[in-house]
């Protein structure tokens, strides 16, 4: 249907560039010889943010995919959120993504994590309808304006005087543009094991995409390979859980999105383990696991480990979490059991955990290898350092996770939105958003392994959490025009409320008879009420047993206070201390962060810098002073002799 209703339009516009060199435009600049402003290859959830940014951004765009039937399938695991990812998503809506909304739209079952370990760890995680999920994000996709699908095999960049020109498709075909986006997660050059057997492809019964890796090459970008791997799904009316744990939805669940309604609390997930039996099975058969081969594939995911990983590096882990979660009406997904071992091997795991001894596997898992671009090739922004008016976003970069590739993809495409636009592409700092880290650690470090995002990476986690993403991002997503007038007014909304409400905890007095009336109708201990003296709302919400609902009495209107401003106030208030703290340390740091450094500036010509610095810099080539200092071997003191460098030169 999509397919159907795209691709004809897009065909009365590209015939007079096909089989003949189009004409060449100026980097950044727009002509009436452009077709589109905006190409994005892939049509996963990187692909799909990206092409929207740009769409919504009023850019002509066109999203190019193997198959348009395609776009938006959940690869892996039917959930979306958790630690830290929980907050991409929230950050991804602030900026008018799609995928937030998404995943409230196709929940089935939505929970809490983290809440006792505080604020910044406190995580919302979805799990979903994943053909309800894929569906909407093809209407989504197909009712954007401004936005073109084509099906097509990406094959090279065409890139004149070190800018980009156009996309040159598999056929043949040249597509010209302003700029151009590759994402295409485990498709480029994937290769699925099932044990020591191999098969081309990008996800079961997908072909891989094959044509790229030459002309990334040529172009100077350095390729190497990572590896993912999945789990079985397994036959729900062949699961008993009886006698297993529960983990029913939690009702006080947040949406992702602003735009959506309460959480959808439709199944329940259950807990089971693996056992000796399961682990003995894994030891037995290892070498027949590609991820553990005497020729193996490449690095997995340190942070969401296969079965056999989880056996070979924890051995005095007696067993393993197994969470069986309802994948459609037919299926159950056990997550936390990625593997690569043969189908009848798994078969046999299976059968020897509780609640599963009499299971059937629908469709065996499977360890995947696929070909990632070093990121450290390319800026904060994702834009190429070779090649101007390039991005690339997703597991291209190294990463693995939807809420990874939403996030890159969301940015990469407002990058190349501004880049077509003839503006410079904006860097999102790691003060900022928990995107702008991830963004940072891939184009500063690289990868080794598949990156996942943690809240532990980010120094400013206590003020880039869930609930406050749309207080630091919508602004600048309403200043670049990414907003939409329904998020603006929800958003307009919940500021005037904090301010409103904020004031009024300042200013309303609690005397200690009023204090000790809330112990007797809430049930709090002594400690949590007794007051020497009249004190502001405010103050008193600080006392760790005391919480906004306590004050419902004591302050007009605060009851009716929508849920999520209430659950911001009641935090900048409970840590403003804190807060207040980081954001001293936020402000000490921000000029060395943002503090440009020229692409060509020759550190060997800046003195005071020790051999190992200079070798680090020129390999590494940071493109602010925060990067460089961020970079293993570049010391405070080199950092200093830099910026007195760059001062004098400013100077002259």
């Amino acid at each position: 249907m999509l397919a159907g209703r795209l691709i004809p339009t897009l065909a009365r516009t590209i015939p007079a560039f096909i089989h003949r060199e189009p004409n060449l435009i100026p980097c950044g600049g727009l002509f009436s010889q452009v077709i589109f402003d905006v190409i994005v290859v892939g049509g996963g959830h990187s692909g799909i943010e990206a092409s929207l940014a740009a769409a919504r951004l009023g850019l002509k765009t066109l999203l190019v995919t193997m198959n348009p039937e395609t776009i938006g399938v959940l690869s892996c695991n039917p959930a979306f959120g958790g630690p830290a990812k929980g907050g991409l998503l929230r950050e991804v809506d602030a900026l008018g993504g799609y995928a937030p909304m998404g995943a409230d739209l196709a929940a089935i079952q939505c929970r809490v994590l983290g809440e006792s370990k505080g604020p910044a760890s406190r995580a919302t995680r979805n799990l979903v309808d994943r053909a309800l999920y894929s569906q909407r994000a093809k209407e989504f996709v197909s009712n954007q304006s401004g936005l073109t699908v084509l099906a097509g095999e990406a094959k090279e960049a065409k890139v004149v005087d070190g800018c980009v020109q156009g996309l040159i498709l598999g056929d043949g075909r040249f597509l010209a543009c302003g700029a151009l986006v590759f994402t295409g997660g485990t498709f480029w050059n994937g290769q699925i094991f099932h044990g020591l057997n191999s098969q081309p492809g990008g996800r079961v019964g997908e072909p891989p995409a094959t044509l790229t890796r030459p002309g990334l090459q040529a172009l100077g970008h350095k390729m190497a390979r990572l590896s993912t791997s999945t789990a079985p799904r397994l036959e729900a009316k062949t699961v008993n859980t009886k006698g297993l744990i529960e983990q029913p939805g939690d009702p006080k669940a947040r949406p992702f999105s602003v735009l959506s309604g309460p959480p959808r609390n439709l199944v329940s997930c259950f807990l089971t383990y693996t056992n000796s039996e399961t682990h003995r099975l894994v030891r037995d058969n290892i070498k027949c696991s590609k991820i553990y081969a005497d020729d193996p594939v490449s690095a997995g995911p340190r942070y969401c480990p296969s079965l056999e990983d989880k056996v070979r590096r924890f051995p005095h882990r007696e067993r393993h979490h197994i969470f069986l979660e309802p994948d459609g009406p037919d299926l159950i997904y056990p997550s936390g059991m990625p593997t690569g071992l043969s189908p009848e091997v798994q078969q046999a795991l299976i059968n020897t955990i509780l609640g599963l001894e009499e299971t059937n596997v629908a469709r065996p898992g499977y360890a995947i290898e696929y070909d990632i671009c070093d990121p450290t090739y390319l800026e904060p922004t994702l834009e190429s350092r070779l090649i101007k008016g390039l991005f690339m976003a997703g597991q291209i970069n190294g990463t693995s996770g939807y809420e990874e590739a939403a996030a890159q993809g969301l940015w990469a495409g407002v990058g190349a939105a501004l880049r077509a636009s003839g503006r410079e592409p904006m860097a999102l700092g790691r003060e900022r958003a928990l995107t702008g880290v991830m963004l940072d650690d891939l184009t500063v470090y690289g990868v080794t392994e598949p990156y996942r995002m943690f809240t532990s990476r980010s120094e400013w986690r206590l003020s880039l959490r869930e609930d406050n993403a749309d207080l630091r991002l919508s602004p600048l997503a309403d200043s670049l025009g990414l907003l939409d007038s329904l998020r603006r007014s929800k958003f307009l909304a919940k500021k005037a409320d904090l301010e409103l409400f904020g004031q009024k905890l300042m200013t309303t007095k609690i005397t200690p008879s009023m204090a000790y009336a809330l112990k007797d109708q809430h049930n709090l201990p002594d400690r949590a009420v007794y007051l020497s003296g009249t004190v502001s709302a405010a103050e008193f919400l600080r006392r760790p047993d005391i919480g906004l609902k306590h004050l419902y009495g004591l302050v007009d209107g605060l009851a009716q206070m929508e849920s999520s401003a209430a659950l911001t106030l009641e935090t900048e208030i409970k840590y403003q201390g804190y807060l207040t703290r980081q954001a001293s340390e936020m402000r000490q740091v921000s000029q060395r962060e943002h503090q440009s450094i020229p692409m060509d500036l020759d550190f060997r010509h800046v003195p005071g810098l020790s051999g190992e610095a200079t070798e680090i810099l020129m390999a590494k080539k940071p493109s602010t002073l925060g990067q460089a200092g961020r970079l293993r071997g570049v010391t405070p003191a080199a950092v200093a002799a830099v910026m007195i460098h760059l001062t004098k030169s400013m100077r002259r």
